[in-house]
C-alpha cells in the first residue's frame, strides 16, 4: 500500500510518498511536481493527506466550560459569528486540546469555500483519495521539542504561530526567488536559476564559495533577516522556536537559517524543519488520530469504501490463511499424539509380556496374577523366580494388630527384609499397648520369631523396635507334587 502527504506549493504539489504494510510505514522520497505530473503520481496511491494553508485559518485557544463536544462546537460557533462576518453553517470547526496541562481548547476554523479551492488543485480522481485536510497550525504541537512560537514561511504569506493564535504576514518565499533571480542577468534568468540550482553545492559554509554561491547565501540571509525582523515586535518572552520552510530552497540553506542569530525568539538556535519533515509529521499525526481533520461533512473521504474494500478483501485473505495454517497444525498435532499413543501401547505391551506373561491379558486373568503376585504366589513371566509375599500384603496382615480400638501406638518404620524378616519402630503412650500388640502378633499362625528389643521410656512416651519373621502362604513343592502323585499311581497299580 502506498500513500502521499502533499501540500500545494509554486503551482504545483510538495509530496512525500510512504509505503504501509500492516502498521508498518516506511518513507520512500519527497519531491516536487508540477500539477500534470502530480495528478499522474496521486494515480499510484491508496490515500492522501493534504495540508491547507494557514494564511485564512482561523485559529485561537481560549478557555471554555468542560461540556460534551457537541456543545462545545456550538458554543465555539457562536463566538465566531459574534466576532467575525462568518456564520456557522459556511464554516468548518474543529476544537481539540493539544496543551498539556492546560484547560485551553485549541480552535480551528476554515471557511468551507477556501477548503474548496484549495481542493481544486487535485482531479476529480484524486480528490477522492483524500484521506484527511489538515492546516498547518497543527505542526506547532507536533514538534519533538515543545514550541513557544513557530514561523512559517511558505510561497506567499508567512505566518508567526503561538499557542493561543497567530499572526498572519503577506510576502514569503516568491521574494527570496526574486531576490535570487535578480542575480543572474541572461535572456532568461530562470532557467539560469534551476540551472544553478541542479549542481549547486552545499552554501551553508562560506569558505570556498563562488561568487554567484555567494550572493545566493547573502540573498538568503538577509530575506530571512528581513522576515525576522517583522515578527520581532510580537515574539513576546523567549522559547524555542521552530521555523517551517514550505518550499525547496538550495542545499545548505536550512543550515543557515539555524544558525542566524535567534536571541530576539529564543535562548537557543532555531529549530528548523523542511517540507519532507513537515509532511512526515501530518501524516503521523493522522494515523495516531492526534490531528484536526476537515475531511468530513461537505469534504468526508470519499475513497473510503474502496480503501475499506481493499483492507476487507486482505483480512479475508489472512483469515482464510489463518484457517489453512490452524487446520495443518491440528493435523501435525493429531498424528504427533497418534504416535505418541502407538509408542505407549508399545511400551505398556512390553511391560505387560514381562510381568504378566501376555501381551494383552483380559481383565479376569489380570486381577487373577496380580492378587497372586500381591500374596506372594504368582511367577514370573520367564518361570525363573518366584515373587516374594508383597510389602502390600504384608502391611494389610499386621496394620489390625496396632490399629485396634483406643490404641495409642503411632508407627514411625516399616521395614520388610528378605527370607520375610520384618521390623516395627514407633512409639506408644503406654505399656499395655505394646504388649498388646506382641499378644495379637503372638496369635497368628504365620508369624514367629517376634523380637520385643528393648523398650525406652521417656517422659509419657515408649519406644519400642520389635522385630519378626512372616512366612507368607505356603506352596507346594513341584517335585513333592511329582513325587505324591507317582506313588499315588503305585498303590493303585498294586491294588
Amino acid at each position: 500500500m502506498k500513500f502521499a502527504s502533499c501540500r500545494a506549493a509554486n503551482g504545483g504539489f510538495l509530496i512525500d510518498t510512504f509505503s504501509k504494510e500492516y502498521n508498518k510505514t516506511v518513507f520512500e522520497k519527497s519531491e516536487f511536481a508540477g500539477s500534470e505530473k502530480a495528478a499522474e503520481l496521486f494515480k499510484n496511491f491508496d490515500y492522501i493527506d493534504f495540508v491547507c494553508s494557514g494564511r485564512e485559518m482561523l485559529y485561537y485557544a481560549r478557555n471554555y466550560p468542560p461540556v460534551k463536544h457537541a456543545y462545545l462546537k456550538k458554543i465555539v460557533a457562536q463566538d465566531i459569528e459574534s466576532e467575525t462576518p462568518f456564520k456557522e453553517d459556511d464554516l468548518m470547526i474543529e476544537v481539540r486540546n493539544f496543551q498539556k496541562g492546560s484547560s485551553d481548547m485549541n480552535v480551528f476554523a476554515a471557511a468551507k469555500d477556501v477548503i474548496r479551492k484549495a481542493l481544486l488543485d487535485f482531479d476529480d480522481a484524486s480528490r477522492e483519495k483524500i484521506r484527511s485536510i489538515v492546516p498547518e497550525e497543527i505542526l506547532f504541537f507536533k514538534s519533538e521539542t515543545p514550541l513557544k512560537k513557530a514561523i512559517f514561511v511558505n510561497d506567499d504569506y508567512s505566518l508567526m504561530v503561538f499557542a493561543d493564535g497567530q499572526i498572519v504576514r503577506n510576502g514569503g518565499l516568491n521574494e527570496l526567488r526574486s531576490d535570487m533571480l535578480a542575480i543572474f542577468g541572461g535572456e532568461d534568468p530562470q532557467a539560469e536559476l534551476d540551472s544553478w540550482l541542479s549542481v549547486a553545492g552545499d552554501l551553508s559554509e562560506p569558505g570556498g564559495l563562488s561568487d554567484i554561491e555567494v550572493r545566493i547565501r547573502k540573498t538568503i540571509i538577509s530575506f530571512f533577516e528581513k522576515l525576522f525582523g517583522f515578527f520581532t515586535p510580537f515574539a513576546g518572552e523567549t522559547g524555542e522556536t521552530a521555523v517551517f520552510i514550505g518550499g525547496i530552497l538550495p542545499e545548505g540553506a536550512e543550515k543557515i537559517v539555524r544558525d542566524m542569530d535567534s536571541s530576539v525568539f529564543s535562548d537557543s538556535q532555531f529549530i528548523v524543519y523542511d517540507f519532507a519533515a513537515q509532511l512526515e509529521m501530518i501524516s503521523e499525526s493522522v494515523d495516531n488520530d492526534s490531528t484536526v481533520n476537515f475531511a468530513t461533512g461537505d469534504f468526508a473521504y470519499k475513497g473510503g469504501f474502496a480503501f475499506l474494500k481493499k483492507r476487507a478483501i486482505i483480512a479475508f485473505a489472512l483469515y482464510i490463511a489463518a484457517i489453512l495454517m490452524l487446520i495443518v497444525g491440528m493435523e501435525m498435532r493429531i498424528k504427533y499424539l497418534d504416535e505418541r499413543i502407538a509408542a505407549g501401547e508399545e511400551r505398556t505391551k512390553t511391560l505387560m509380556k514381562e510381568v504378566i506373561g501376555k501381551e494383552m491379558p483380559s481383565l479376569r486373568q489380570a486381577l487373577s496374577i496380580m492378587d497372586k503376585s500381591i500374596k506372594g504366589e504368582a511367577s514370573m513371566a520367564d518361570k525363573k523366580s518366584v515373587y516374594p509375599y508383597s510389602a502390600l500384603y504384608i502391611m494389610e496382615i499386621i496394620f489390625p494388630y496396632f490399629t485396634f480400638e483406643n490404641s495409642t501406638i503411632e508407627v514411625s518404620e516399616i521395614s520388610i527384609k528378605e527370607e520375610g524378616k520384618i521390623r516395627v519402630v514407633g512409639t506408644s503412650s503406654t505399656l499395655d499397648d505394646i504388649n498388646k500388640f506382641t499378644e495379637l502378633l503372638e496369635q497368628d499362625p504365620l508369624i514367629d520369631e517376634i523380637n520385643r528389643g528393648q523398650i525406652n521410656t521417656r517422659g509419657d512416651k515408649s519406644s519400642f523396635n520389635i522385630s519378626f519373621n512372616y512366612a507368607g502362604p505356603k506352596k507346594e513343592d513341584p517335585k513333592a507334587k511329582k513325587s505324591k502323585k507317582k506313588g499315588k499311581e503305585n498303590n493303585d497299580q498294586e491294588r
